[in-house]
């Protein structure tokens, strides 16, 4: 039983980690660490839930509801959720990570209690969910891009400056030392239906203060 159990812990880590990993790529708060612990966590608190109490159950004077630990966990992951919300200059930052914790909370919770089909197809979904429907509706829903640049020392507001001049309406969000020479600059980039999402990428990797950019 302890090797099912040593199992269930590594695969939740394993599932954890795997939206974690997404979540890190896109530079958000919660990264690879935070939710493989959310998963193994999760799990752990299952096991103990489902069969950490057998030994006084056997006492006939004794009940015990096996799901009472696990419902504390949905209700506990939800402080680690609201960590991650952010209100800055009147935008909402964080509610996707705050929701993909609360996801990763209840796969662990589903591997802990041994359904890992269930566990596994379920992350699945959360990555389809954080990545196609990401794209999906970036190209085709709507005109608003969160981009990351990192540009050379003391041009975040030259680059700023040609962004609008392109036709940009430009929110920053965060100005960062990378290295001594560089900076990272994240900001919401709003544009026309007449403007792909390529054709942005592609002018801004010609400006020569920029020296890489990306979708977060």
């Amino acid at each position: 039983m302890t090797e099912e159990f040593l199992l269930r812990l590594i695969l939740a880590s394993l599932l954890g980690g795997v939206i974690g990993l997404e979540r890190q790529i896109r530079a958000k708060e919660a990264g690879v660490r935070t939710h493989i612990l959310i998963g193994i966590g999760s799990a752990m608190f299952m096991i103990v839930s489902k069969y950490g109490f057998y030994d006084v159950i056997e006492h006939s004077h004794i009940g015990l509801d096996p799901s009472r630990i696990a419902a504390q966990v949905v209700t506990g992951v939800g402080f680690l959720g609201a960590g991650n919300i952010l209100v800055q200059k009147q935008t909402i930052r964080g509610l996707t990570t705050a929701a993909d914790v609360w996801v990763t909370a209840a796969i662990g919770l589903v591997i802990g209690s041994g359904m890992y089909e269930v566990g596994i197809i379920g992350t699945i979904m959360a990555l389809i969910v954080l990545e196609f429907f990401r794209q999906l509706t970036y190209r085709f829903l709507n005109r608003h891009l969160q981009l990351r640049m990192r540009i050379a020392a003391g041009t975040a507001q030259v680059v700023l400056a040609w962004l609008t001049e392109q036709g940009y309406r430009i929110q920053l969000r965060s100005l960062a030392n990378d290295t001594s020479d560089c900076h990272v600059l994240t900001a919401n980039v709003e544009y026309t239906e007449a403007t792909s999402v390529n054709q942005i990428l592609s002018s801004l990797k010609e400006n020569p203060a920029i020296e890489e950019v990306s979708v977060v």
